[in-house]
């Protein structure tokens, strides 16, 4: 009992999607449900999550991140921009979880003779990570899920996200100079170094291979197959590194909106409260249930693609639960000496809804 209980803590989204799915089963006509889940986008999920693990076995995002930060007395202000921007810039190749798992860690370590900038600096990181990852169909879930469901070729949907992406970027950095400069604990600075490099090139060569079938130009069996092939012989240990609550969450949701779609009162009465009003909807939907879901759940009630995934993306801002990669960043702090929840609760929340409401109008003007 007690094990269920904190698989439930853990993976309560997967609870949550899978009690809907299951609900939602019982409204309509006892059909081939596994029909309604998206192979590709789970797949291609999947692929992407094994050549990131693959990264990390080797090093690679703690190395860059080291280089960028250089030699010397390392000081909070210029060492909080380096890991803010490679956190933003990361999180567009290898997802904004990812990133936040690579680098919060640094920052915590780093920061550990300054617990309030630590907070800070955790606080606009995991702001970088959210925004840097919405300009990419692969930063994030939600993007790789709606630029499959929408069918967006590459120009239209960076024209989509481009112009949002360069303002959150500018607004980062603003946040970033108000960080206070003072000198760091040189002992965390130490010096990492890439292991297996032959195992990285091959590792780049399944992830420009992910990228390749995203983008229409291979097919996603034949690179899942690849991606497994090459996880087996070389690291089993890959296969460790996925995300599997969060590919089980897609599997329950596209369950149940399919369901939903089927349930013509319920169909009707979404349509209408979310027609007209796609990036409000989405925005707000994700500060209750996560930007994840809200994409699932919107996608089969509007046309509106542009609005439903600017929506969803900004919509990781806000509350601590918007964006589920947010919990990743909270949960490492909590593991700090010292850690004061309610401080960075209340820092965080100040921070996301000041960019929320900054980046919220200029969005709703480009889908206008």
């Amino acid at each position: 009992m007690k094990g269920f209980i904190e698989f439930c803590k853990k993976e309560f989204l997967v609870v949550i999607s899978g009690i809907a799915a299951l609900v939602s089963c019982f409204f309509v006509p006892v059909t081939n449900y596994v029909k309604y889940i998206n192979t590709d986008t789970i797949g291609l999920l999947f692929c992407l999550m094994i050549a990131v693990a693959g990264f990390r076995e080797c090093n690679l995002l703690s190395f860059i991140s080291r280089k960028l930060l250089g030699g010397g007395t390392p000081y909070s202000r210029r060492t909080g921009i380096v890991l803010v921007f490679i956190t933003f810039f990361s999180s567009m190749l290898f997802t904004n979880d990812v990133a936040l798992i690579a680098f919060v860690p640094i920052t915590a370590a780093l920061f550990a003779n300054l617990p309030k900038t630590m907070i800070y600096v955790i606080t606009v990181q995991t702001a970088a990570a959210n925004l840097g990852s919405m300009l990419t169909p692969f930063g994030n879930p939600q993007n790789l899920y709606l630029y499959d469901y929408y069918n967006f070729t590459p120009q239209d949907f960076f024209g989509v996200t481009f112009p949002v992406f360069g303002v959150s970027a500018a607004l980062i950095f603003l946040l970033c100079m108000l960080i206070k400069n003072e000198p760091l604990d040189t002992e965390k600075h130490h010096e990492v170094a890439i292991e297996n490099k032959r195992y990285l090139a091959l590792y780049t060569v399944l992830f420009i291979l992910c990228l390749m079938a995203v983008f229409g130009k291979m097919d996603v069996i034949v690179v899942f197959a690849s991606v497994c092939v090459v996880a087996v012989i070389i690291d089993l240990r890959l296969f460790a590194g996925v995300d599997y609550g969060l590919l089980m969450t897609f599997a329950f949701f596209f369950i149940f909106v399919g369901n939903i779609q089927n349930i013509d009162t319920v169909r009707e009465l979404v349509t209408k409260l979310v027609d007209g009003h796609e990036m409000l909807a989405s925005a707000a939907a994700s500060q209750v249930i996560s930007n994840v879901p809200a994409a699932f759940m919107l996608s089969g009630f509007t046309d509106n693609a542009k609005a439903l995934v600017l929506g969803t993306n900004i919509g990781g801002l806000g509350t601590l639960v918007a964006s589920l990669a947010s919990l990743i960043s909270f949960r490492i702090y909590m593991e700090t000496d010292n850690a004061k929840p309610m401080r960075y609760l209340g820092v965080f929340t100040l921070v996301n809804v000041l960019l929320l409401a900054v980046i919220y109008p200029f969005a709703n003007y480009l889908v206008l």
